[in-house]
């Protein structure tokens, strides 16, 4: 009798199969297919419609219709070939590597002051997380009244500080003024999430690391310059891509203080692409400027992520 194998009937063998197959396979992917519905609706096909869109003459008339007429390449080159639209472009890609390299600036060094032991840790980490909370509208109109000519707080201030010139100084006549006003407001909005992203990779190196350079008669910042960052290189890269896209794609602050004035010069990519498509009803072109702002965006993403590969090889 012990030499007597028990095997199993083979539909049963089959049903214990298709069990597990179902269960390891099929059953997570009907689990994920709502959230893939849900990510599909919102960011994959908006793109494909607004490349789509980017090669028609599609206006508010044609929308009633659902009929557009295709142009080519018409749109793209209009978009390139115009002094205006290759100014506001070329004013984003300054303006947005301005704001990244300051908010980075900015937030890894609150990272590393707030990384240190001293009283009033706390409070001072709460105040820094607060710009990040304020929504992004609200704290646009609260610092457009800061750097109001007459009534602002700012003008207040440096004039009482000795600064004369600044008596009903207009912030906003000016555009390389009303940048830097505007910069402000950006970089105090973004870099908290820098700042707590940076704070925590930084508790997460070994303490014994700093202590043996020291030993070695290692300074503070080099420390800073051979330990600490490149042991954070790739948190470094992957906030900096999260920044480069926040900064490349801002509407609301420069449209709530100046609207992309004086005469459309502090006007980013984002707001013409607005202006194009709900103002000039020009739907064709204002899908072009986004598929712009799209590629470059996703080229510039791809140069990081390899240089994060790179870092992790």
């Amino acid at each position: 009798m012990s030499g007597i194998e028990i095997t199993t009937p083979l539909h049963v063998r089959r049903r214990l199969r298709g069990r597990r197959l179902f269960e390891a396979r099929i059953l997570p992917a009907l689990f994920l297919l709502p959230a893939g519905l849900f990510v599909f609706g919102l960011t994959v096909w908006p793109v494909f419609r607004a490349f789509q869109l980017s090669f028609t003459d599609a206006n508010l008339a044609m929308f009633t219709t659902g009929e557009f007429n295709y142009v080519g390449l018409n749109q793209y080159v209009s978009v390139f070939t115009s002094t205006f639209f290759r100014s506001v472009i070329l004013r984003t890609a300054v303006f947005g590597i301005a704001c990244v390299a300051l908010t980075m600036t900015v937030g890894i060094s609150v990272s590393l002051l707030l990384n240190r032991d001293f009283k009033g840790r706390t409070v001072l980490a709460i105040l820094v997380i607060l710009p990040w909370a304020v929504p992004r509208v609200a704290a646009a109109i609260v610092w457009q009244w800061m750097f109001h000519d007459q009534f602002g707080l700012m003008n207040w201030l440096l004039y009482s500080a000795g600064f004369e010139l600044f008596r009903g100084f207009a912030w906003f006549n000016q555009p390389v003024i009303a940048f830097t006003a505007i910069a402000i407001v950006i970089v105090w909005q973004s870099f908290p999430f820098i700042a707590v992203s940076m704070l925590a990779g930084l508790q997460s190196i070994p303490g014994e690391i700093h202590d043996a350079a020291m030993i070695d008669g290692a300074g503070a910042w080099q420390r800073i310059m051979n330990i600490t960052l490149p042991m954070l290189k790739s948190l470094v890269l992957v906030l900096t891509v999260i920044s480069t896209i926040w900064a490349f794609k801002i509407f609301d602050q420069v449209f709530v203080m100046t609207a992309g004035g004086p005469a459309r010069q502090t006007e980013l990519l984002a707001i013409t692409t607005w202006r194009e498509a709900f103002t000039q009803h020009n739907f064709g072109r204002a899908s072009a400027l986004a598929m712009v702002m799209f590629f470059i965006l996703a080229g510039i993403t791809a140069v990081y992520l390899r240089l994060i590969r790179e870092e992790e090889a």
